[in-house]
């Protein structure tokens, strides 16, 4: 095959039917093998969900048919992702919400960074970003690798609106009018399902891997939107069954249900990047295929930056692949061992407790059948040998101190230590210098962490963000900001605005969570000094200080307080 350039027309009218044919040819069978060789990869994730999910199935191989036998899923790796994933939060969204600034390339660019900043703060609050961002790292959280769609989403609405009757400009009533209302006109954040996204596994890097999603839409969405045609007697068809799906669903208490009569579900496979037909590549392309059978949409990438509308990170990185590592993966033996150990000595607890018996078949006295144990009864034996309990060790000092041992190495592996989550040596056996030394290097590995989300997926969104809000914000917007006296501010975002600026961004959460303790009192002490010397008294504010530090706390009302105290000035000499 020969690489050529991407054609003029690439829609599906200028394909030819056998080029249709082959696209879809191309795109069922690519979905299939990428989905084969990445199904051990699959198994693990699976394995990881169960282990989060306390699904029991996790490390205990039971007969269905041992009824009194102990299903029992102990929760150390489930407490393991939350711990993480609460930090990690709190590191990456500080308490002011801030966790990121606006950077102008020149100095024109940096006189309408402020209101650019303004106005991505106000749209990811609308689209309820901080609430999708936890699902997004949960998911990395647990299976070494997350996925999220980040499109520009315009959504409209049929109202009915009171127009004005007006004659010599006098406004004589109003009469009821349906108009289709734009209710949204902003970016979205959708956690995608790792399991329904497959890329190319020759590609390290997620910037060039081409992207085949699974989805399902219902038959009437299809139809109402202009990117999709070609829908001429297209069939609704139920999705398969999914086994990773249902068994989710089934570890928090859900059926699969789906009537098939009344189903108007399409299934639908959405490839971003490149394409081949017929030996011909066509390259940064967006094409869908319905039902494995029909192609709907086959265009070039509408997004005026050019990437995939995804952003894609990885936990733990792996070098020179695609997929990272979670933070429980390597702790699954554990998890399954800690299980077993807890069953077998709730099984022998229940033995010992409910002790069986031992009887002789010949004894036409005694019946097996209506043996009672309980307090006060009174076995007809014809002969005291006739019945005799079998005894068992009751030693579980043995099995205690082993899982006690598997939960610290669960601990350590994943990094959910308790020096570094906030609590102490609950064992009292580790000296200061031990400890000081698990928390240094327990936040060295954590910042690690942070610095690698944020430039793998915070950044990255934002700079989409910006770019989707220059190529399709069409009219002005109106963006109401407080000021820091508390007044409000009514700030107009006009497109050739965001069209002509040239920005960066600059993400804040690694660069304080080391130890914000230690921040916050390095801070106090600076300010402190300063206080001391004249000299640097009249040449550092101290305010941006004394507020960073009043957010750090957890407080957001420092304009109010601030505004009371007065300046700097004031300050310093108070």
């Amino acid at each position: 095959m020969t690489h050529e350039t991407s054609l003029p027309d690439t829609s599906i009218a200028s394909l030819t039917p056998r080029q249709q044919h082959s696209a879809v040819a191309y795109i069922t069978q690519t979905h299939t093998a990428w989905k084969t060789a990445r199904q051990p990869l699959e198994t693990k994730w699976q394995e990881c969900w169960d282990a989060y999910l306390c699904t029991v199935a996790s490390g205990t191989s039971l007969d269905n048919t041992s009824a009194d036998r102990s299903r029992v899923a102990r929760p150390v790796l489930y407490e393991s992702v939350e711990s993480i994933h609460a930090h990690l939060l709190k590191a990456l969204f500080p308490a002011d919400e801030h966790f990121f600034s606006v950077v102008g390339r020149t100095e024109g660019d940096h006189a309408h960074a402020g209101t650019i900043e303004s106005y991505l703060r106000s749209k990811l609050q609308s689209l309820g970003f901080y609430e999708q961002y936890a699902l997004f790292l949960k998911q990395a959280i647990i299976t070494g690798s997350s996925i999220a769609a980040v499109p520009w989403v315009q959504q409209r609405r049929r109202r009915r609106v009171q127009q004005p009757i007006t004659m010599l400009g006098a406004t004589l009533g109003y009469r009821t009018e349906w108009q289709n209302v734009m209710t949204y006109n902003g970016p979205s954040f959708d956690v995608v399902d790792l399991f329904d996204v497959v890329m190319d596994p020759n590609v390290c890097k997620f910037e060039e891997a081409t992207l085949i999603r699974c989805l399902d839409k219902p038959l009437h969405q299809l139809k109402q939107n202009p990117c999709y045609s070609n829908l001429y007697n297209l069939t609704p068809k139920p999705p398969l069954p999914n086994a990773h799906k249902t068994a989710r669903k089934q570890a928090v208490g859900l059926q699969s249900s789906l009537n098939a009569s009344t189903s108007d579900t399409v299934e639908l496979l959405e490839v971003w990047g490149d394409i081949w037909i017929d030996g011909t590549v066509y390259q940064n392309m967006v094409a869908v295929v319905a039902n494995g059978e029909r192609l709907i949409r086959f265009e070039e990438n509408p997004y005026d930056h050019g990437q995939k509308p995804f952003v894609f990170t990885s936990l733990i990185p792996i070098p020179n692949e695609l997929y990272g590592i979670g933070a429980i993966e390597k702790c699954l033996g554990l998890q399954h061992t800690i299980n077993t150990l807890t069953n077998q000595k709730l099984d022998v607890i229940n033995l010992s407790i409910n002790n069986p018996f031992t009887y002789l078949i010949n004894d036409d006295v005694f019946d097996p059948n209506t043996l009672v144990t309980r307090p006060g009864a009174l076995i007809p034996v014809k002969s005291h040998d006739t019945l005799r309990p079998i005894q068992y060790l009751n030693n579980f000092t043995v099995a205690f101190t082993e899982i006690a041992d598997l939960k610290a190495e669960v601990q350590e592996a994943t990094g959910a230590l308790k020096f570094f989550t906030g609590g102490d040596a609950s064992n009292g056996n580790r000296t200061a210098t031990e400890v000081s030394a698990l928390v240094n290097g327990g936040a060295q590995k954590f910042n690690h962490f942070v610095a690698h989300l944020e430039n793998t997926s915070l950044e990255p969104f934002l700079e989409q963000v910006l770019e989707n809000a220059k190529q399709f914000l069409q009219q002005p917007e109106t963006l109401r900001v407080s000021r820091e006296d508390g007044s409000l501010q009514f700030l107009d975002i006009l497109p050739d605005v965001l069209r002509q600026a040239q920005c960066t961004f600059r993400i804040d959460g690694s660069a304080s969570v080391a130890a914000e303790g230690q921040e916050l009192d390095s801070i106090v002490r600076f300010i402190t000094m300063v206080q001391q010397y004249p000299t640097l008294r009249d040449k550092v504010d101290v305010l941006p200080l004394l507020k960073k530090v009043y957010r750090r706390l957890g407080f957001k009302d420092e304009d109010q307080i601030f505004a009371v105290m007065g300046g700097s000035e004031n300050l310093a000499s108070a």
